[in-house]
Protein backbone atom coordinates (compact mmCIF):
# COMPACT_ATOMS: atom_id res chain seq x y z
CA UNK A 1 0.00 0.00 0.00
CA UNK A 2 1.34 3.43 -0.70
CA UNK A 3 1.11 6.45 0.99
CA UNK A 4 -2.21 8.42 1.00
CA UNK A 5 -1.67 11.65 -1.19
CA UNK A 6 -2.93 13.82 1.59
CA UNK A 7 -0.46 12.42 3.81
CA UNK A 8 2.40 12.95 2.59
CA UNK A 9 2.80 16.47 2.91
CA UNK A 10 2.74 15.85 6.31
CA UNK A 11 5.64 13.34 6.62
CA UNK A 12 7.52 15.98 5.53
CA UNK A 13 6.26 18.06 7.96
CA UNK A 14 6.76 15.91 10.48
CA UNK A 15 10.12 15.82 9.56
CA UNK A 16 10.84 19.13 9.10
CA UNK A 17 12.40 21.09 11.94
CA UNK A 18 9.68 23.92 12.60
CA UNK A 19 10.96 27.20 13.78
CA UNK A 20 7.97 29.33 14.64
CA UNK A 21 6.99 32.33 16.81
CA UNK A 22 4.27 33.11 19.82
CA UNK A 23 2.79 35.51 21.62
CA UNK A 24 1.87 33.94 25.18
CA UNK A 25 2.48 30.35 27.19
CA UNK A 26 0.37 27.61 27.68
CA UNK A 27 0.09 24.67 30.28
CA UNK A 28 -3.46 23.23 29.95
CA UNK A 29 -5.51 20.81 27.82
CA UNK A 30 -5.70 22.20 24.72
CA UNK A 31 -8.48 20.69 22.48
CA UNK A 32 -7.56 20.40 18.55
CA UNK A 33 -9.58 22.56 16.61
CA UNK A 34 -12.19 21.10 14.84
CA UNK A 35 -12.12 17.52 16.25
CA UNK A 36 -13.08 16.45 19.63
CA UNK A 37 -9.60 15.04 20.65
CA UNK A 38 -7.20 17.08 23.08
CA UNK A 39 -3.83 16.57 25.15
CA UNK A 40 -1.78 18.13 27.46
CA UNK A 41 0.32 20.90 25.86
CA UNK A 42 3.50 20.99 28.02
CA UNK A 43 3.92 23.95 29.87
CA UNK A 44 6.17 26.50 28.47
CA UNK A 45 5.09 25.89 24.92
CA UNK A 46 3.11 28.91 23.03
CA UNK A 47 0.63 29.05 20.08
CA UNK A 48 2.38 29.96 16.83
CA UNK A 49 0.62 32.77 14.76
CA UNK A 50 -0.69 31.52 11.64
CA UNK A 51 1.35 33.60 9.49
CA UNK A 52 4.38 32.17 11.24
CA UNK A 53 3.62 28.56 10.53
CA UNK A 54 2.45 29.33 6.77
CA UNK A 55 6.06 30.29 6.35
CA UNK A 56 7.72 27.94 8.39
CA UNK A 57 6.04 25.14 7.16
CA UNK A 58 6.45 25.87 3.56
CA UNK A 59 7.84 23.16 1.65
CA UNK A 60 4.51 21.81 0.39
CA UNK A 61 1.32 20.38 1.08
CA UNK A 62 -1.25 22.14 3.58
CA UNK A 63 0.34 23.82 6.99
CA UNK A 64 -0.58 22.66 10.47
CA UNK A 65 -4.24 24.15 11.62
CA UNK A 66 -2.50 24.97 15.08
CA UNK A 67 1.16 24.69 16.55
CA UNK A 68 2.66 24.97 19.79
CA UNK A 69 6.46 25.24 20.72
CA UNK A 70 9.13 26.62 22.94
CA UNK A 71 9.64 30.12 22.05
CA UNK A 72 12.57 31.37 20.85
CA UNK A 73 15.17 31.95 19.62
CA UNK A 74 15.99 29.15 18.33
CA UNK A 75 12.01 27.37 18.54
CA UNK A 76 13.60 24.01 18.58
CA UNK A 77 10.72 21.85 19.84
CA UNK A 78 6.83 22.02 18.59
CA UNK A 79 3.58 20.21 18.91
CA UNK A 80 1.35 20.31 15.40
CA UNK A 81 -1.70 19.16 14.27
CA UNK A 82 -3.18 18.58 10.91
CA UNK A 83 -6.73 17.27 10.03
CA UNK A 84 -6.55 16.02 6.36
CA UNK A 85 -9.78 15.32 3.97
CA UNK A 86 -8.43 11.85 3.25
CA UNK A 87 -10.10 9.11 4.81
CA UNK A 88 -8.28 6.20 6.20
CA UNK A 89 -8.93 2.61 4.82
CA UNK A 90 -11.37 0.91 7.15
CA UNK A 91 -10.41 -1.93 9.58
CA UNK A 92 -7.06 -2.27 10.32
CA UNK A 93 -4.61 0.69 10.88
CA UNK A 94 -1.28 -1.84 9.44
CA UNK A 95 -1.83 -0.78 5.82
CA UNK A 96 -1.63 3.00 6.46
CA UNK A 97 1.18 2.26 9.13
CA UNK A 98 3.49 0.24 6.26
CA UNK A 99 2.84 3.22 4.12
CA UNK A 100 4.00 5.54 6.11
CA UNK A 101 7.10 3.62 7.55
CA UNK A 102 8.12 2.74 4.06
CA UNK A 103 8.34 6.66 3.62
CA UNK A 104 9.85 7.58 5.97
CA UNK A 105 12.82 5.12 6.34
CA UNK A 106 15.12 6.81 4.00
CA UNK A 107 15.24 10.03 5.41
CA UNK A 108 18.79 10.77 6.34
CA UNK A 109 19.81 9.79 9.19
CA UNK A 110 16.53 7.42 10.41
CA UNK A 111 16.74 5.28 13.01
CA UNK A 112 13.52 3.61 14.95
CA UNK A 113 12.87 4.08 18.33
CA UNK A 114 9.42 2.84 18.56
CA UNK A 115 6.57 1.94 15.40
CA UNK A 116 3.40 0.58 16.01
CA UNK A 117 -0.01 0.69 16.70
CA UNK A 118 -1.60 2.12 19.80
CA UNK A 119 -5.04 2.93 22.01
CA UNK A 120 -5.36 6.25 23.00
CA UNK A 121 -8.68 7.87 23.93
CA UNK A 122 -10.86 5.02 22.74
CA UNK A 123 -9.45 5.22 19.10
CA UNK A 124 -6.30 3.51 17.73
CA UNK A 125 -3.42 5.74 16.12
CA UNK A 126 -0.24 4.49 14.22
CA UNK A 127 2.07 5.77 16.52
CA UNK A 128 6.27 6.35 15.26
CA UNK A 129 8.79 7.29 17.34
CA UNK A 130 12.21 8.03 15.37
CA UNK A 131 14.96 10.50 15.00
CA UNK A 132 16.68 11.77 11.35
CA UNK A 133 19.13 13.92 10.80
CA UNK A 134 18.20 17.64 10.98
CA UNK A 135 20.04 20.79 9.32
CA UNK A 136 22.34 21.08 12.12
CA UNK A 137 22.16 18.16 14.60
CA UNK A 138 19.50 15.46 14.56
CA UNK A 139 15.54 16.04 15.51
CA UNK A 140 13.56 13.38 17.26
CA UNK A 141 10.16 13.18 15.75
CA UNK A 142 7.26 11.53 17.74
CA UNK A 143 4.24 10.83 14.84
CA UNK A 144 0.63 9.77 15.39
CA UNK A 145 -2.08 9.36 12.70
CA UNK A 146 -5.81 8.28 13.50
CA UNK A 147 -9.38 8.64 11.58
CA UNK A 148 -11.26 11.58 12.71
CA UNK A 149 -14.64 10.38 10.75
CA UNK A 150 -13.82 10.63 7.12
CA UNK A 151 -10.83 12.79 7.79
CA UNK A 152 -6.91 11.65 9.23
CA UNK A 153 -5.91 13.17 12.25
CA UNK A 154 -2.15 13.58 12.26
CA UNK A 155 -0.45 14.57 15.31
CA UNK A 156 3.65 14.96 15.29
CA UNK A 157 6.16 16.41 18.25
CA UNK A 158 9.58 17.25 17.19
CA UNK A 159 12.70 18.46 19.26
CA UNK A 160 16.42 18.82 18.72
CA UNK A 161 18.55 16.69 19.90
CA UNK A 162 20.17 19.32 22.25
CA UNK A 163 16.71 19.76 23.69
CA UNK A 164 15.39 16.10 23.73
CA UNK A 165 16.63 15.39 27.53
CA UNK A 166 14.52 18.76 28.45
CA UNK A 167 11.41 17.98 26.45
CA UNK A 168 11.25 14.54 25.13
CA UNK A 169 9.71 13.11 27.97
CA UNK A 170 6.67 15.83 27.46
CA UNK A 171 6.36 16.03 24.38
CA UNK A 172 5.80 11.71 24.71
CA UNK A 173 3.43 12.51 27.88
CA UNK A 174 1.35 15.06 25.78
CA UNK A 175 1.29 12.53 22.90
CA UNK A 176 0.81 9.55 24.79
CA UNK A 177 -2.33 11.86 26.69
CA UNK A 178 -4.53 11.90 23.51
CA UNK A 179 -8.12 11.31 24.14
Amino acid sequence: MTTPPLLRPTLSLSLTFSLLLAPSALAARVTIPGTGTSLDVPAGFVVMPKSVIESKYSRGGTPPSTVYSTPGPHWDVNIAFVLRNTALPAGSLAPVQAGLERSIQSTPGFRWVSHRIVKSGGRDWIDLQFWVDGADQPIYNHLRVTRDGQRALIVTANATKAQYAKYGPALDRAMNGLK
